[in-house]
């Protein structure tokens, strides 16, 4: 838990003595007990950022995305979500910003954050399920890719960019990846057509105009939060083609959005259509990506690394990186 703002090594403790939330469950809620608890960059801001001292931060568990079994459920809770039932999503972020987060022995959580875990889906990889397999459905809503497309995600490694890869495939799209030369088999077997290493090119943007200048981009989706990416588009992205952020930066989206969106563009703003988006986790967002699993579009969920609960610190500071190739999971229970 967290005991004090700063960096994961100063912010976190492990209690061994945590007591489990309240009984009986009430309405539709559930209490899961915790297999595994998925990182992610927003558990990292939170310990640093959300004060320690204020009465609801206080001994605060952080953590978002968990997967683990229902051991008691409210008398409201749906008929398919029973006791023994495993269970993957991610937690509300106003339910984590006071404290209740998923690196836990059990999560209280409201039924309709959750889906049935697919049973071909490992547990340490359904944590997949949460932020990172949300994330992805929710870009998918907004970009609407049509067979034929041409797709560049930028950070394609992550544990976002991972399923985009494979659910843009499956809609008939050719998938240009960016990561580094590390990552590169791991991209092209997840279903990407061609990679650009950003490390090799002196001028990043330039290169991908050259290289997309006769075939310009539909669709750029960026999982890295790279401005430049957007304002130097016009050259690889069409003029009706789409430019979609998910990391908003030091001003949580604002600062990008305002200028990118609504900047006059004799003012300076890219003449280019573009997006920033936020999650609130849903179960609805949870069940579409456990679809795209039992139809076979997204054949794998990337699991980076698995740590012991006791090594929590550790994850997180692998997790501060950005050089995950997948989740980063923390086992709750041996």
């Amino acid at each position: 838990m967290v005991v004090q703002n700063g960096e994961p090594k100063d912010a976190l403790e492990l209690k061994a003595d945590w007591p489990t939330p309240a009984l009986p469950v009430m309405g539709s809620n559930l209490l899961v007990k915790v297999s595994h608890a998925g990182l992610n960059p927003a558990d990292i801001h939170f310990m640093a950022h959300l004060p320690s001292w204020l009465p609801f931060r206080r001994n605060a568990i952080p953590g978002l995305d968990f997967v683990g079994e229902i051991v008691q459920t409210g008398p409201l809770a749906p008929p398919e979500m029973t006791v023994g039932t495993e269970v993957c999503g991610s937690l509300g972020v106003r339910q984590v910003a006071f404290g209740a987060g998923s690196l836990a022995e059990y999560v209280l959580v409201p039924s309709d954050l959750v889906a049935v875990k697919p049973a071909t889906l490992p547990l340490a990889a359904a944590v997949g399920l949460g932020t990172a397999g949300q994330t992805a459905a929710l870009i998918m809503r907004q970009a609407k890719v049509q067979k034929g497309a041409r797709v560049l995600i930028n950070g394609a490694s992550g544990g976002v960019g991972s399923i985009l890869i494979q659910i843009a495939k499956a809609k008939g799209a050719t998938v240009v990846a960016i990561c580094s030369n590390a990552s590169d088999a791991h991209v092209r077997r997840l279903g990407a057509d061609e990679v650009i290493d950003y490390k090799v090119h002196q001028d990043l943007y330039d290169f991908i105009a050259k290289t997309f200048k006769e075939s310009q981009l539909d669709l750029i989706i960026d999982c890295m939060g790279d401005d430049a990416l957007f304002t130097k588009s016009p050259p690889y992205l069409k003029p009706d083609g789409k430019f979609i952020s998910i990391v908003g930066g030091r001003t949580q989206g604002i600062y990008p959005f305002l200028k990118n969106k609504f900047l006059p563009v004799f003012l300076g703003r890219t003449p280019r259509s573009y997006s920033i988006l936020g999650l609130a986790p849903a179960g609805t967002y949870a069940r579409e990506v456990a679809q795209w699993i039992n139809d076979g579009l997204v054949k794998e969920v990337p699991v980076d690394s698995e740590f012991r609960l006791e090594e929590a610190v550790e994850a997180y500071e692998k997790q501060a990186t950005k050089r995950a190739k997948g989740k980063i999971v923390v086992a709750i229970k041996s």
